[in-house]
């Protein structure tokens, strides 16, 4: 390993940025403790790096700072110390950077020129407050003193000020300075900025020596996670309306539309950089999430073109509504073609919108700057408006993010190893395999490749429905809890296990350690283990024969070995509440979680539809937990549908990499209605958020939110 040069702060609050780096790759995750030797004269931050198999040769920047001991002691040397690592490659385990040596330079001798910069107010993200910080001299000028600032990207933030001045009458009075985050549509995850400053200007010599001082960093949190966009439009009536595509040419529609069997795709817009100019955030293009390479577009070449008035579609009457000179600059989604012109008819660029909503936008045509995309008879148009409250109106539309993580995964499981690596697994929709992904973040999931560690039978047991597998690591080994039917009853659902002693579980050999056998041979599934006071339990769901007409109850049992169960298994809860109980009688799913004496365990309820909601086990930490009245279930649901999102439901917990918040991980869809059996529409999408507590200790879900994981630390 190896770190920066020598170098210097102030007292006076003075930082230097410092590096380290590796030089060779590791076969797995590196953690480096950053420390100061004299913490009286300098701090850094973090305390912490991390580096991985993929991004180890990128150097990781610690800033350190000056700390004012309030004594003339002269300028002090201490050192930044790295290491020793942690890893469990053993050639990187234990290594000790060389320290990287720093002047702190003293102010409390008579007249020490100095720049002294504060620590920014808060984080810096997209659609959020902006971030300030202050800057003043450390004594007064015999001249005046400018510095130049700016900012390090320009699609991610903006400054308030370009230079700051310092005279010898405001030379001690702060100057503050507003960071504002420029929001770019971009699922991009947090991007770093910098505020950079130029070494001062000045006639007074002290200061004209000085070096620019340190950049102020920050990271621009994005809040455009994964999954795309709705756009709504203004309300026709009671029902609110969205833009999708038919036969090629957009409309406005209802969620629900199936008498033009539009489909929940139709409904979902990707926001891409304007194709006529990528770096300006201020431009967009939309590509349909069903369609790739396709993009909403206006025809300028051909501004007469519409649909055929024998179109399959109910809402084409619209069209036909519309007046003749209306007809033209009709909005189409259309193949991709590399020019001039088809770039700059597909971008729009995003404006405040025209009905004076904050929570929309409106979109100006970016080939005619005098038109704006307007919904008119269910149709929309690039439409030159004549200024009413009306026509505004229509011009207006709120792109509404889908914000889920991974689309297309039901029964999430998320759990955060010892490597550094969260791991991810979850039910796909054709229900035939296990697939495993890592990344070092949450968010870095959504775009993880995943591993197909299983694959189901061709005959026999484990064989069909391939439900709800999670990921456990237990006495250094590797395990995945999943459910299944056979080939002769798809329906004959039982838990199973796979172990793998591998301490890679993406990379590693899987047997089958075959089925956990409960005491009665019945449905069952969900399974989850956890251990407490040196005790390992599982809790699963199972159909209790004992009572008929519940689908499936919860249970739990101590663990003799990772497969295998003791004796009892106990019955904890059965679906009684009418929310226990809407289309089916279900408590499955499990997820524990322990906090504050307590030890709680959330499941899922009701038919996998929109009823498909939260339930809340809690016990004593102290408590036999093997016993049944040790248990207490709230009598409401903790989490249901809401703000657009439908189903939420069997959860996992995880935490933030700083171990700061706990996470919620669940799956919703984003539509209510659902054509045939919920278990076979496929998009229950993963989603997280963040699990707030109440002041008595116990879990506070909230509601589903579009955008969850902004709301958690990455």
């Amino acid at each position: 390993m190896t770190a920066g040069a020598a170098l210097s702060t102030s007292e006076s609050g003075g930082r230097v940025t410092v590096s380290v780096a590796l030089d060779a790759a590791p076969s797995g995750p590196i953690t480096v403790p950053v420390a100061s030797s004299d913490a009286t004269e300098g701090s850094v931050s973090p305390t912490t790096v991390s580096f991985t198999a993929e991004d180890w040769s990128v150097p990781r920047e610690i800033t350190v700072t000056g700390v004012d001991d309030a004594e003339d002691d002269g300028d002090q040397i201490f050192r930044v110390r790295f290491g020793p690592s942690v890893s469990v490659d053993p050639a990187w385990d234990g290594l000790v950077a060389e320290s990287a040596d720093i002047t702190n330079t003293d102010d409390d001798g008579p007249g020490t020129a100095a720049i002294v910069v504060s620590d920014p107010s808060g984080p810096l993200a997209e659609r959020g407050a902006p971030v300030t910080f202050t800057v003043l001299l450390a004594s007064q000028p015999s001249a005046p003193v400018t510095i130049a600032l700016g900012v390090s990207d320009t699609t991610e933030a903006t400054l308030s000020h370009t230079d700051l001045t310092f005279t010898e009458a405001n030379w001690n009075a702060a100057q503050t300075v507003t960071v504002s985050s420029v929001d770019d549509w971009q699922a991009d995850g947090a991007q770093p900025v910098r505020v950079v400053f130029d070494s001062p200007a000045s006639e007074d010599p002290e200061y004209a020596a000085l070096a620019a001082p340190a950049d102020v960093e920050l990271s621009n949190l994005d809040d455009d996670v994964g999954g795309g966009y709705h756009i709504r439009a203004t309300r026709m009536g009671d029902t609110p309306l969205h833009v999708a595509h038919s036969y090629y040419h957009a409309m406005i529609t209802n969620l629900d539309d199936r008498a033009n069997n539009q489909l929940p795709a139709d409904f979902q817009w990707r926001v891409v950089p304007g194709l006529a100019n990528p770096d300006d955030p201020t431009l967009v293009s939309f590509e349909p999430v069903n369609f790739g390479g396709r993009y909403l577009h206006v025809d300028s070449a051909n501004s007469t073109r519409y649909p055929p008035q024998n179109e399959a579609s109910n809402r084409a009457s619209g069209l036909w509504l519309t007046p003749l000179e209306e007809r033209s600059h009709l909005l189409w989604i259309d193949m991709f073609t590399d020019t001039t012109t088809f770039r700059r008819d597909a971008t729009f660029r995003i404006v405040p919108a025209l009905n004076g909503d904050p929570t929309m936008v409106s979109l100006q045509w970016y080939s005619d700057a005098t038109r704006y995309l307007r919904h008119l008879n269910y149709q929309i148009y690039a439409h030159v408006l004549d200024g009413t409250a009306i026509e505004s109106s229509e011009a207006s539309f709120a792109l509404e993010p889908l914000g889920h993580l991974i689309s297309q995964r039901a029964d999430p499981h998320i759990t955060r190893h010892t490597d550094g690596y969260y791991y991810f697994t979850a039910s796909v929709p054709t229900y035939d395999r296990i697939e495993i992904r890592r990344a070092t973040t949450i968010r870095g999931l959504a775009n993880a490749t995943p591993k197909v560690v299983w694959t189901k039978h061709a005959t026999g047991p484990m064989a069909a429905h391939i439900w709800a597998p999670e990921l456990h690591f237990i006495d250094g080994k590797w395990y995945v809890y999943f459910a299944a039917g056979s080939s002769t009853d798809i329906w004959a659902i039982r838990m199973y296990a796979l172990e793998s002693s591998s301490a890679d579980p993406m990379d590693g050999t899987w047997i089958e350690r075959g089925q956990i056998v409960t005491d009665s041979d019945t449905f069952a599934l969900d399974a989850t283990t956890f251990e407490h006071d040196g005790k390992r339990y599982l809790v699963w769901a199972q159909e209790d024969p004992s009572v008929g007409g519940d689908n499936s109850s919860l249970f739990i049992a101590a663990m003799v070995n990772p497969w295998t169960l003791a004796s009892p298994n106990v019955r904890i809860a059965r679906p009684e509440h009418a929310w226990e109980t809407a289309g089916f009688a279900v408590n499955e799913g499990a997820a524990v979680l322990e906090r504050n004496g307590r030890v709680f365990i959330s499941y899922s309820a009701s038919a996998t539809d929109d009823r498909y909601c939260l339930g809340l086990l809690t016990a004593s930490a102290t408590d036999d937990l093997l016993s049944a009245r040790s248990w207490t279930k709230n009598e409401t649901p903790v989490f249901v549908s809401a703000n657009g999102l439908y189903g939420p439901g069997h959860n996992s917990f995880t935490i933030s990499a700083d171990g700061s918040i706990d996470v919620l991980v669940y799956h919703a869809r984003n539509y209510q209605k659902i054509t045939g059996d919920p278990l076979y529409d496929p998009n229950r999408h993963t989603r997280v958020q963040r699990l707030e507590w109440n002041a008595d200790g116990t879990p506070n879900f909230g509601v589903p939110l579009l955008n969850g994981a902004n709301t958690i630390v990455d």
